[in-house]
């Protein structure tokens, strides 16, 4: 009997010593699991400056600590927290394993882990396992190996650099520094105490919104500490009655989060590469001067507007020559502000006016000039969807507009005819989308319709910001490019070189915008500078883009949950940030414009009809001006015909509706043309042209009031008698005006002509989108 006993004993001897010492030898430790945390990936900025430091992809990490400077309060509570037989066993924790086993086999899945922290360390730097018996067994092992060839100051040290606290704070000096900003060694024994319970549920115990939940943990492991001697009773006292004071901090080695979480999106390659250190783009002394200008100017904004305090921006700015983005700025603050973690320069957001420049480049491309007269009066529009009527942001009519005017004051009625004239939205959709490669566009220009021009499509900021970048470079594009080594892609031509120097001429023309913006905007600086903003739908995004030959600054403002922003325009929200940004750029630097280029020629121009005035044309100065034409494509000379005997600019009769009910200055100086033969007197007989019969209008959210507003006409020079009338919808005057106020549904419209008693009836349908 005490042979087999003693057998019996050898044999477990022997059992044990081979699961303990040899099959562990069979379970590799993880790759990147050394003698301390790895370091991860390191993102450089262009002067190699550490921006950001990133473990497993996306959290927040700082350069890993030594065991030393692990403060022996912070090891004591992870000790009480997580482990207090650490130091005495070997890696595996019997009594823990067979708890941990018998609840399994009770519930039929592991409720209560057991785990030492030589097996949590195995797990935190392990690839994702599904959690069952054998991963449990797997664990172990690898532990018990890990314990045969490291210290367990060593095994300490990793465990602690590589602890998740939440927030994505990786690592206890990453904690320290976020949760209460403040070094390792300056950890009181409450606030080490606090951290040592977070990784337990990081969620669920986020201080910054559970503090009660995590001060209650705290104090269950002061109580433990108690137990385990690592504090006195006065200690203990002094611990439990201190109050927490969440600071937050700012991880040293977490910055520009959008810019590298771009990165990592579209160049995964570089995660798995051996090349650990990743220099970019990123100007670093100038991507802090965007976060801080965007935070302050945002905080003025909601001040000075009384507006909710839920505002949110984002900048780009992009060396020209190579495409490289200095700075990218995704939101107010990435952890600070409400959902700070969407990326605001990659979301796409209507781009409301920013998108006209380009129509009028297609413009300029087939023949239109800066001097060139559009129309800026109502017009209909029937399409295959319904019928469209353009409005300007302000719902009046300017009359003729030069193209420069037009494009300065950002009209929407002279954008949307100019796109009608020169391929319609299917011509601008394909520079956009094909030539510039806005991402966010559908692939059927038909679902934008004229209204392309206006901004009714989602754009990104990077995108459009580099579209504007094509401008700048005079039509030549190229990628934006985020990582320093990577080559720059040769440039395409996509507009025209002289076209595109016509774009900028007219943007930087503060004179020109002075109409809309004034002449002291935050679109105008000390130098000169290109730039346009916009506004969608309800004040629901903000823009300003703008550029110098050298670079190129986008700027969005509005909410991530697309609420209005009360008024909010541009030149009010965007405008003033791209001022602050552009005017740091050149900072220390002399800004430049381009040279005239070959092929332009300036002439003077007649600034109603838009053509050239000669010698033998006497007119004042205030109703001429000097304008640049490109690539030999010159206006014709004005001649006597085109002008009254008392000297007034004629106009020609399709001006007549406006006319008679327009204020515009300009009719002081024009006088509208004679009916000729070839175009005789209206009839007599009372017809209603707006809205003509069988039209579908459509409700647009894209249009101010979602575009509910319809103008009522009839054929009659005069219409001072004209009195409007409909059974279904709201007639209002304005000045003289009549405009309908739709509401879906199929409706009658009456005119009736009280001198003539003649009368007319139209009808219509309002469809929603």
């Amino acid at each position: 009997m005490k042979s087999k006993i003693l057998k019996f004993f050898g044999f477990s001897l022997l059992l044990g010593g081979i699961v303990l010492y040899i099959v562990p030898l069979f379970f590799p430790l993880p790759e990147n699991l050394g003698t301390s945390a790895p370091e991860g990936i390191v993102f450089l900025d262009e002067e190699g400056t550490v921006i950001r430091r990133m473990l497993d992809g996306d959290l927040r990490a700082e350069a890993p600590a030594t065991f030393e400077e692990f403060p022996a309060v912070l090891i004591e509570a992870t000790l009480a927290a997580e482990d207090s037989r650490f130091y005495q066993h070997n890696g595996i924790d019997l009594p823990g394993v067979l708890r941990s086993i018998r609840d399994a086999l009770t519930h039929g899945r592991f409720t209560s882990g057991a785990s030492t922290i030589s097996q949590q360390t195995i797990k935190i730097y392990s690839p994702p396992r599904r959690r069952t018996f054998r991963t449990k067994l797997i664990e172990t092992m690898t532990a018990r190996k890990l314990e045969m060839f490291s210290s367990k100051e060593e095994i300490m040290t990793a465990y602690l650099n590589r602890l998740p606290y939440g927030n994505q704070f990786t690592g206890a000096r990453a904690a320290a520094r976020g949760y209460f900003n403040k070094p390792l060694s300056d950890l009181s024994a409450a606030e080490a105490a606090l951290l040592a319970g977070l990784p337990n549920k990081p969620s669920r115990l986020n201080p910054f919104r559970n503090l009660v939940g995590a001060e209650k943990r705290s104090k269950w492991i002061l109580m433990r500490m108690a137990e385990e001697d690592f504090l006195s009773e006065p200690d203990h006292d002094l611990a439990c009655h201190e109050t927490i004071q969440l600071q937050r901090g700012s991880v040293a080695e977490f910055n520009a989060p959008h810019f590298t979480d771009l990165i990592t999106s579209q160049h995964p390659e570089i995660t798995t590469c051996d090349e650990k250190a990743i220099r970019t783009t990123l100007n670093f002394q100038l991507q802090n001067f965007v976060e801080q200008t965007l935070t302050s100017e945002l905080s003025r904004l909601v001040e000075k507007t009384g507006t909710r305090d839920d505002l949110q921006g984002a900048v780009v700015v992009i060396q020209n020559e190579t495409g490289a983005i200095k700075s990218l700025t995704g939101s107010r603050s990435f952890f600070g502000s409400r959902s700070g973690q969407i990326n605001g320069s990659w979301s796409p957001r209507s781009a409301g006016s920013t998108l006209k420049p380009f129509t009028y480049l297609l413009g300029f491309e087939n023949g239109y000039t800066a001097a060139s007269i559009l129309a800026d009066t109502p017009i209909e529009y029937i399409t295959s969807t319904g019928s469209y009527q353009p409005v300007n942001f302000d719902r009046q009519f300017t009359g003729p507009v030069s193209i420069r005017e037009a494009l300065a004051n950002s009209l929407n009625v002279p954008a949307v005819k100019l796109l009608n004239e020169v391929g319609g939205p299917e011509a601008l959709h394909t520079r956009l989308k094909e030539g510039l490669n806005f991402s966010s566009l559908e692939s059927d220009a038909d679902k934008y319709g004229l209204g392309l021009t206006l901004g009714n499509a989602e754009v990104r900021l990077l995108e459009l910001t580099n579209g504007y970048a094509t401008i700048a470079r005079l039509g030549e594009h190229r990628p934006y490019r985020l990582l320093a080594e990577e080559p720059p892609v040769p440039a395409t031509g996509i507009f025209d070189h002289n076209a595109c120097w016509l774009i900028a001429d007219i943007l930087s023309d503060n004179q020109a915008r002075a109409k809309a913006f004034g002449l002291n905007s935050s679109l105008k600086l000390p130098f000169r500078t290109a730039a346009k903003t916009g506004t969608s739908t309800d004040f629901r995004d903000n823009w300003t883009v703008g550029f110098t030959p050298e670079y190129t600054v986008g700027v969005w403002v509005g909410r991530f949950d697309n609420q209005p922003l009360d008024k909010v325009s541009g030149a009010i929200g965007a405008a003033p940030i791209y001022h602050k940004v552009m005017a740091e750029l050149y900072r220390k630097r002399k800004a430049i414009w381009y040279e005239v280029p070959g092929g332009v020629e300036r002439k003077t121009v007649d600034r109603i009809s838009g053509k050239a005035v000669t010698k033998a044309i006497d007119l004042p100065a205030s109703r001429t001006r000097a304008e640049w034409f490109i690539n030999g494509n010159f206006p014709h000379d004005a001649t006597a015909s085109d002008y009254s005997d008392t000297g007034l600019t004629i106009l020609p009769s399709t001006y007549h509706s406006w006319w008679v009910n327009a204020s515009a200055p300009v009719k002081q100086f024009s006088a509208i043309a004679k009916a000729s033969e070839a175009n005789p007197p209206l009839p007599a007989t009372l017809r209603i042209v707006s809205p003509l019969e069988g039209t579908v209008a459509l409700l647009d959210p894209d249009l101010p009031g979602n575009g509910n507003r319809f103008p009522l006409e009839v054929s009659s020079s005069d219409t001072s008698e004209i009195e409007w009338s409909s059974t279904t919808l709201t007639i209002r005057n304005e000045n003289g005006k009549f405009w309908a106020i739709l509401a879906p549904g199929e409706h009658e419209i009456t005119a009736r002509d009280n001198k003539t008693n003649a009368e007319a009836k139209t009808r219509f349908e309002i469809r929603a989108l």
